[in-house]
Order: C-alpha cells, then sequence, then structure tokens
C-alpha cells in the first residue's frame, strides 16, 4: 500500500507540474488570442516538429546506448528520454539533470550497469551539443552568404567550441589518471555516506577505491566501442542533427502563421544561440530563451519585437506542449518499462 501511495503522489505531482507550466509558464489567454490570428494550417506543422524531435532524439539515445530498436531496453531508453523532457523544463539547471534522469532510468535494468548507462548518455549529449554548433554554424555562414551580419553570434559559436574542446580534454585527462580520480571519488563517497545511503536507492557503503576504478574503466570502454563501432556512431550523429533541424519547425512555421516569413537560415541561428540561453538556470528557460530568440530575430531581420511577439508565445507554446505531453505520459509509464525491462 505505502508503494501504492508513492506511485499516485508521484504521478499527481506530474500533473500539477504539467499543469503549472502550460498555464503559468505558457499563459492560455496569450495562446488563444494569437491562435485566432493565425494561419492553423501552417500553425499545425509546430507541434508534429516538436515530436519528430523528440521522436530522434530518443532513437538517438537508444543508439548510443546500444540497445535493439525492437527490444524492452529499447523502449525504456526512449521513455526516459522522454520523461527527461519534464526534468530539463522543470528542474533549474534541467539540461544537465535530464542526461542524469535518463541514465538512472536505464541502469535499472539488470543488465545495464551505471558506469554504462552514463557513458552512453555522456556519448549522446557530447555529440548533441557537437550537432548544435554544426547546425548553427551552417546557419551563420547561410546568413552571412546572403548578405546579412551574423558576428554578434559568432562569437557564440567560437566560444561554444571552445567549451566542447575542453570537455573533450578533460575526458582525456580522466582518462589518463583514472587512479587519481578513483582515490578522489572515494575520499568524497566516505565524506557523503550519511546523505548517500539516504538518497540513493541501493547505496550500501561499499564504494572501495578498487570498485570506483572498475566503473571508470568499463564507462571508458563504453565510449570507445561506441566511437570505433562507425555504423553505430553515424546513425548517432545523423540522429543529433535530425533531431536538432527538427527543432527549426515549430519556429520557422510559427513565424509563417503569423505572416512573418523569416530565412530558414535565421531559424538556425537563432534556435540554436536560445539553447545556450538555457545555462540560465530557470524552469523552460522561460525568460532568457525567449529574450535570445527575440534578439537573434530582431538583429537579423527587420521585423520589431511587437511583430515577432505572436510568433514567439505560438512557439513556445507549441514546443512545451508537446514535451509536457510526451514526458508526462513517458513517466506515467517508466515504471512499467522498467519492470517489464528487469524481467526481459
Amino acid at each position: 500500500m505505502d508503494f501504492d501511495r508513492r506511485r499516485v503522489a508521484f504521478r499527481v505531482v506530474v500533473a500539477v507540474a504539467i499543469a503549472a507550466l502550460l498555464v503559468g509558464g505558457v499563459g492560455w489567454n496569450r495562446v488563444l488570442r494569437n491562435l485566432r490570428d493565425a494561419d492553423l494550417a501552417v500553425y499545425a506543422l509546430a507541434p508534429l516538429g516538436a515530436a519528430l524531435a523528440l521522436l530522434a532524439g530518443g532513437e538517438g539515445t537508444r543508439v548510443a546506448l546500444g540497445f535493439s530498436a525492437h527490444g524492452v531496453r529499447g523502449a525504456l531508453a526512449r521513455r526516459a528520454f522522454y520523461g527527461a523532457a519534464i526534468v530539463r523544463n522543470f528542474l533549474p539547471a534541467g539540461n544537465v539533470g535530464g542526461g542524469g534522469f535518463v541514465a538512472y532510468a536505464v541502469s535499472r535494468h539488470g543488465d545495464v550497469s551505471v558506469s554504462e548507462a552514463v557513458a552512453g548518455v555522456t556519448g549522446w549529449e557530447f555529440v548533441m551539443m557537437a550537432a548544435s554548433a554544426v547546425v548553427g554554424g551552417v546557419g551563420a555562414l547561410a546568413v552571412a552568404a546572403a548578405g546579412g551580419d551574423p558576428s554578434e553570434t559568432v562569437g557564440l559559436f567560437v566560444a561554444f567550441g571552445a567549451v566542447l574542446a575542453v570537455i573533450a580534454a578533460a575526458g582525456v585527462l580522466l582518462d589518463a589518471y583514472r587512479g587519481s580520480v578513483a582515490a578522489a571519488i572515494t575520499r568524497i563517497a566516505g565524506a557523503l555516506e550519511p546523505v548517500l545511503t539516504r538518497v540513493a536507492t541501493g547505496y550500501d557503503g561499499d564504494i572501495g577505491e578498487a570498485r570506483v576504478r572498475r566503473g571508470l574503466d568499463e564507462f571508458f570502454e563504453t565510449l570507445r566501442r561506441l566511437a570505433a563501432d562507425r555504423r553505430r556512431f553515424e546513425v548517432m550523429v545523423a540522429a543529433a542533427h535530425v533531431a536538432w533541424l527538427c527543432w527549426m519547425v515549430p519556429l520557422f512555421v510559427s513565424l509563417l502563421a503569423v505572416g512573418v516569413a523569416v530565412s530558414p537560415a535565421v531559424v538556425m541561428v537563432a534556435v540554436t544561440v536560445s539553447g545556450f540561453a538555457r545555462a540560465v538556470p530557470l524552469p523552460a528557460g522561460i525568460g532568457p530563451v525567449d529574450v535570445a530568440l527575440g534578439g537573434v530575430l530582431v538583429a537579423l531581420t527587420p521585423h520589431s519585437v511587437g511583430e515577432l511577439a505572436s510568433a514567439l508565445v505560438l512557439y513556445r507554446s507549441s514546443m512545451l506542449l508537446v514535451q509536457v505531453m510526451a514526458g508526462g505520459l513517458a513517466l506515467w509509464t517508466l515504471d512499467v518499462a522498467a519492470t517489464g525491462a528487469l524481467a526481459d
């Protein structure tokens, strides 16, 4: 009965959170007012694009983890990715927490270790970051070729490239000094043991340096297998680019729906730049993301903020609607998927 109460409470929290995001974050009065004046036949493509982006992300995650397309573990990976949309939108710094949620959910499968799950998710997140830089960079080059001036955004992509390089260098250093890293993790875990025994399911306090070292070895070996499997890596890279391109569709058609024609290249730059704004720890990036989108569109087009405001409201509502619906449904059935995976 206790388990049932916890599960019901969790579902209620999810439902309330979804309602709060849709009503408080978007504001249905504004949405309905803008919908009355918009071309609904065009706008209908916005949630479709967002849904396709989620599907591509779920498949990319599954491939990165090395799960079969038709197996129970593959279904678990997809649902975990969709459910992470709630984490990314509701928690501060949710973009980081989303990956951790996927790794945790997938590692509940008896045949998947935590190290393997974290390695697969890490590989996918890194490829997604690289794909955003590629898509945004191509968009900036296209804007420049058409006579625009994307110089204000070029610095962001250069800085982002530097961040990717730093992450890669950090990975190389961790690989080279696994022994020292294992010793440091062991000391930290020892200091936090009273907390870990309370919040970490299955944690038994037995985390010796040798055990941590085995986990690190497994983590880096999983990443090496992923990089060495050319077919799998190519599919993952393709899925990441498809996901980013599909994220462009909702903004592009939302602009068209209110009669604002914007180059697809400008949309590519705007959406990828707005991704950087999600680093500001606010639920759904409400505020910083909108400012980033509006700022890029105003800078690269002749349209004013007033002309773009309706499109941005429609864009954000379509994105959040799809994400919270898919994420809520995935969280609702995640326990079932995990139970099936454990029995697989």
